[in-house]
């Protein structure tokens, strides 16, 4: 598996569109961000608002890297390369978590780069420590989102693909915590955000740069779509090779 997991994130970062894609488009949006808005004012105890912001744009870089897998995968069911696997003795479940983490190999550099950005220009002030602790566990987090990109990929063809990750996307971000926070929706779009793997990992970031304990619901949210998710993309990866 760890030969198969260095194959494909050699051949996936050769592609310069996707290092643009997942790298340069959440870094672009962060840096118009802080030259465009204004910080609110905010009550005491609460979490600066550069520092949610700066917490939001890693979970949008995070979402957008392990969605892009999805049409990545829906290009390989179309092109036939998933089914040169069959002559090899990789599992289904083995080459579920190296797509998985494939994906979250582009996170993390994604989410460095945006939080270098809050770091250098946005007046955040928080330790050495903390910094890694949100890097890391945020990152660790995305492997939720990466299991969804995942089963979109082998589910659905190129074409559909691309369609079923936006429409992801856009779920994530509109309805995850990452466009607006939760706690200023109407109770029901709240209830669905809550349940969604953005906001787990938004929860994470804001519960470690504030330096509180990550609520257990969140954890638990994570963990099921990481799941849930990983285990239908298994099923899923046996039905293309059955085919």
């Amino acid at each position: 598996m760890l030969r198969y997991i260095w194959l494909e994130a050699k051949r996936q970062w050769r592609n310069r569109e996707i290092l643009i894609f997942r790298l340069g488009i959440p870094a672009a949006i962060y840096l118009i961000l802080i030259a465009a808005q204004d910080e609110p004012p905010r009550a005491s105890g609460e979490l600066p608002w550069a520092t949610g912001r700066m917490v939001a744009l890693v979970a949008l870089a995070a979402v957008m890297s392990g969605l892009a897998s999805g049409p990545s995968l829906g290009e390989e069911r179309g092109n036939g390369w998933l089914r040169q696997l069959r002559v090899t003795p990789l599992r289904p479940s083995a080459a579920v978590v190296a797509k998985i983490v494939v994906a979250m190999s582009f996170a993390l550099p994604a989410i460095a780069v945006v939080a270098a950005i809050g770091g250098v220009t946005a007046d955040i002030t928080l330790s050495a420590g903390r910094w890694v602790q949100v890097i890391g566990l945020m990152w660790v987090a995305t492997a939720s989102v990466a299991a969804v990109g995942t089963l979109i990929g082998l589910t659905f063809g190129a074409e559909s693909a691309q369609n079923a990750t936006t429409l992801a996307f856009v779920v994530l971000w509109l309805l995850g915590g990452i466009f607006t926070p939760v706690s200023q929706m109407p109770d029901v779009l709240a209830a669905v955000g809550r349940s969604l793997p953005s906001h787990g990992i938004v929860a994470v970031g804001d519960s470690v740069a504030l330096g509180t304990v990550i609520p257990g619901s969140a954890i638990a949210v994570l963990a099921a779509w990481t799941a849930a998710a990983g285990s239908l993309a298994v099923l899923a990866w046996r039905r293309v090779m059955s085919r």
